[in-house]
Order: structure tokens, then C-alpha cells, then sequence
């Protein structure tokens, strides 16, 4: 590597570690909300009589096998829900999203360091891309608190999306490399769980699965396809067991949304279409990725080899198109929506990471004469990253972010921290008997979700006054909705 090269390295990898200082000092903001409580409030009862962890994982188990009876099928995620920090210590419920801001990186690095490498990318760029694409994905999250702060949604997602990058990871280099039975055994298990999760997750690994085993044969490396197509067994397996739980009939029921019949699978379908063309097109300009492939163009012309092994640029575009109408389908379904801001998240993250993994194939099918006017400094693509930054910065969704640091800037993020710790105290002096009236909440941050409401019939306040052991809790109507 030049020296100029490792230059560039250090000022992204500093520049990036600047950027996303914020998200882990905003993880004292964390703290339990929606349904935190109603997941851990069985598993915090055993925690609380026994401190045995393995009395805690078998009602975990238990508690996730009545989910799939009753309410949903995703097991996994429910396993996950009823061990989340509240269980053991309120105090310490913001270590779990500096775990999953550094699961999320690690699986992002991973990712695109293995597949950018075999898109043929040098070193450098492979790696300064892989810091910007990777900032880019934490800076202009649609929904924060949802992908990193709040649990449940945070890790029933960007959890499972961290590791199904890990898996699509190890699972393309097992396709080539032999590995032992331990290895082999951990990615099925990783698979199988998998298939167990989010119904998202699962759709979108199955689909890039399918796609990395079709990319292996057109380029006739069968035994390596075989091997990649040969997980899709036990992530289908999983996807099946969560597919016919009779709890999802319940919870379709109960949501309103869902309409059987051909007519509403079809409709389902050509949403799906429309939502995946739309999704492409706003976290293209909505965030710099088109700005920086544009910008990147002519050094990609320069670097990329050509294009031995590489599909039609219209199977590669048509195969990415595949993959998220796959993730979107399952909510578009069961909902009649693609989905809430921690779905939208993965929706999110995947154009980031797919998207210059397509650009590459472009450039790579390009005419040979084109590319090399193009990495001699085509005048056009400066021009037309700086059009993508305009619209970037026009209609972006930097606001969370911006909010996050100006919060920890300004003292607000201390003062709801002191807020929720308030109300935490008030309900834990609190005997069976007692109704907890709560002071309404005067500040709001990106880091945490409302924990009670007026009502203390509201489900989520029979929840937390159950994991408090109180008679009912509530908080004061509030001015400010």
C-alpha cells in the first residue's frame, strides 16, 4: 500500500471514529420501552427469586414456545426479547447497544471487506469504502432509537441483520475454502436460528443465498454452489417452523390488516414491487451513497478488472431488485405496509451494502474504451456527485442524528436520563398495593421511546407495573404531546 494510500486509510478510519462517538455516548440514554417489560418481566421474576441463569434460560425457552402457540412464531427473537438487560439490572440496560453498535460494525467490515475484495477492489479503496459506506449506514438510520437504543426492535433487527451478514460472510468463503465439521455445523445452527427470527432477515439471507449460489454456477464453480445453495435448508427449516406457528394467525387477526384470499396476495405483490423501487430510490439520494459511487467512479474504472465472471448488468440489477422485494413481501403481507422504522432500517441497510456491490458489476460490464475515458477523469461524474450531495442535503434524514449530538451537547440527554432514573425510583419503593402516579416527561431524545402513558390500563403499563410488582402505574396528562 502507498504511502498516500495509508494516509487516506487513517484520515477515514479517524473521520469515522469521530462520527460515531455519538451513538456510543448516547447509550446511558438507553432504557426499557414498548414491550421491553412485557418480555422480561417473567424471565426478571426467576432472575429475582433464584440469580440462576440456567433456570433464567428455561423459562426463556418456555416463555418463547407459548409465543409460537400464542402470539407469533419467531422464536428466536422471542429467546432474545425475554433476556434482554432489564432482566437482571435496570443500570446497565445501555451496555446492550454498545454491544450492538460493535456487532453492527464488525458485521458491516466483514461484509463488504469479503465481498468488495471479491468484486475486485484494491485494498485501500476496498477499505476506505467500507468506512464511508459504513458511517453512512449509522449516520442516516431512519429510525435510531428503534435500530440501536430500544431493545426489542433493535436487536429483533439490526441484530439478526448484523448476523445474517456474518453467515452470508462465512458461508461464501466455506463455498471455497474446506472447513472443519465445527465450522460447518456453527453456520447451519446460525442458519437454522436464523430462520427463527424476523421474517425479514430470514427472507433477505435465503434470497442472497440463492442469488450467491446462481452467481457461482453461471460462473461454473458447482461445488462451491452446491455448498452455498446446501444452507438453505436449515434456514428454511427455521422459516418454516416460524411460518406455521399458530400464534401468526392470532396476531394477523388481532392487527386488522391482513386479508386472505388470491385477490390480497396479488395486491401484496405489486405493492411490494412499487415499495422496493421507491425504498432504492430514496436511500440512494437521501443519503450520499450515489454521491460517493459517483465520485469514486473514475478510480473504480482504474482499479476493477474486467469483467470475466461477472452476469449481465440486468441479472445483477434484477437479482438486488429480488432480494428486497423478498424482505419487504413478509410485512407487506401480514400488515399491508412495508413496516414500521426498524424494518425501514433494514431496508436501509441493505441498498447501502448492495447497491456499490452492483455498481462494481456495472463498471465491470462496461466497454473498455468507456472505462478508460471514465478513469482518465470523465468530467461528468463530479458534476453529478455533487447534483446527488444537493439532494442528499435537501431532503436527507440527518435530523437524528443531528439531534443526538446536539442533545449531548446542550445537556438534554442528561436531563432525560434523570428523568427516567426518577421515574424508575419512584416505582421500585413501590409495594404491591400502591398506584404509581408518575410526573409527565418534559424531554425527548432519539436515544428512548415513552415507557407510560395516562391510562393504567394501557398494555405497556400493566407491564411495567408487573415488573415492578406495583398494583398499577401511570404518569400526569402532559401539555406536550
Amino acid at each position: 500500500m502507498e504511502r498516500k494510500q495509508k494516509t487516506a486509510l487513517i484520515v477515514c478510519a479517524a473521520l469515522f471514529l469521530l462520527l460515531v462517538l455519538p451513538f456510543f455516548l448516547g447509550a446511558p440514554a438507553a432504557h426499557p420501552a414498548t414491550d421491553d417489560f412485557t418480555f422480561a418481566t417473567y424471565t426478571h421474576k426467576t432472575w429475582l427469586a433464584t440469580h440462576s441463569l440456567p433456570h433464567v434460560l428455561k423459562d426463556s425457552f418456555s416463555y418463547a414456545l407459548r409465543t409460537w402457540r400464542d402470539w407469533q412464531g419467531t422464536v428466536t427473537g422471542v429467546i432474545i426479547m425475554t433476556l434482554n438487560p432489564a432482566v437482571f439490572s435496570l443500570k446497565l440496560y445501555g451496555v446492550h447497544a454498545v454491544i450492538l453498535l460493535l456487532l453492527d460494525i464488525a458485521a458491516m467490515f466483514t461484509f463488504l471487506g469479503h465481498f468488495l475484495k471479491r468484486a475486485g477492489l484494491q485494498t485501500a479503496m476496498r477499505r476506505c469504502l467500507t468506512l464511508c459506506l459504513t458511517a453512512v449506514s449509522l449516520l442516516f438510520l431512519p429510525d435510531i432509537v428503534e435500530g440501536i437504543y430500544w431493545f426489542n426492535g433493535a436487536w429483533f433487527y439490526t441484530g439478526a441483520n448484523a448476523a445474517c451478514l456474518l453467515l452470508l460472510t462465512g458461508i461464501d468463503s466455506l463455498a471455497v475454502k474446506k472447513g472443519g465439521c465445527v465450522r460447518l455445523a456453527l453456520l447451519a445452527f446460525g442458519c437454522f436460528a436464523l430462520g427463527m427470527d424476523n421474517f425479514i432477515t430470514a427472507m433477505m439471507c435465503g434470497a442472497s443465498l440463492l442469488m450467491l449460489g446462481l452467481l457461482r454456477l453461471y460462473r461454473g464453480e458447482r461445488r462451491a454452489a452446491v455448498r452455498t445453495l446446501l444452507f438453505l435448508l436449515p434456514l428454511g427449516l427455521g422459516l418454516l417452523l416460524s411460518v406455521i406457528a399458530p400464534g401468526n394467525s392470532v396476531r394477523m387477526a388481532t392487527d386488522g390488516a391482513h386479508e386472505s384470499g388470491l385477490g390480497w396476495l396479488f395486491a401484496t405483490i405489486l405493492w411490494t414491487l412499487r415499495d422496493a423501487f421507491f425504498y432504492i430510490l430514496r436511500f440512494s439520494l437521501r443519503t450520499p451513497l450515489l454521491a460517493i459511487l459517483m465520485l469514486l467512479t473514475p478510480a473504480l474504472c482504474r482499479s476493477l478488472p474486467g469483467k470475466e465472471g461477472v452476469p449481465p448488468v440486468w441479472a445483477g440489477g434484477l437479482g438486488f431488485y429480488a432480494i428486497l422485494c423478498a424482505m419487504i413481501i413478509p410485512h407487506m403481507y401480514s400488515s399491508g405496509y412495508a413496516g414500521s422504522g426498524r424494518v425501514v432500517n433494514m431496508y436501509h441497510d441493505y441498498v447501502l451494502t448492495a447497491m456499490p456491490l452492483l455498481w462494481c458489476m456495472v463498471i465491470r460490464r462496461m466497454p473498455a474504451s468507456l472505462r478508460g475515458r471514465i478513469g482518465r477523469g470523465a468530467k461528468c461524474c463530479v458534476p453529478a456527485a455533487l447534483v446527488c450531495a444537493a439532494l442528499c442535503l435537501a431532503g436527507g434524514q440527518l435530523g437524528n442524528y443531528a439531534k443526538l449530538v446536539r442533545d449531548q451537547l446542550d445537556g438534554t440527554q442528561d436531563a432525560y436520563i434523570a428523568q427516567f432514573q426518577h421515574e424508575y425510583a419512584l416505582c421500585e419503593v413501590g409495594s404491591a398495593e400502591d398506584d404509581i402516579l408518575l410526573p409527565a416527561w418534559k424531554v425527548q431524545t432519539v436515544t428512548g421511546k415513552a415507557t407510560v402513558f395516562p391510562d393504567a390500563s394501557v398494555w405497556t403499563n400493566v407491564s411495567m407495573a408487573d415488573y415492578f410488582g406495583v398494583h398499577s402505574v401511570r404518569c400526569e396528562e402532559s401539555e406536550n404531546p
